[in-house]
């Protein structure tokens, strides 16, 4: 099983992801508008995620705007 490494900034008006691998390698990346659909959004991100890089484990950081309160009701770090 792989150790993935994820960082996700949701911010007013997009979403952008990215994820390494455990050599510092990207493996996805995202840039995307979330026109105030934001649980939507990070649904399609991560069922993209999950798709492309099946079985790995994710740690997860989270910053931006919209990103502060994702963090606090998920439990998830934010920076």
């Amino acid at each position: 099983m792989a150790d993935y490494r994820m960082g996700l900034d949701i911010g007013s008006t997009t979403v952008k992801a990215v994820v390494l691998d455990e050599s510092g390698r990207m493996c996805y990346s995202k840039y995307e508008r979330h026109n105030a659909r934001v649980p939507q959004t990070l649904a399609e991100v991560f069922g993209e995620i999950g798709e492309r890089l099946k079985d790995g484990r994710f740690s997860l950081t989270v910053t931006g705007s919209v990103g502060l309160g994702v963090a606090e009701r998920s439990k998830i770090d934010f920076i």
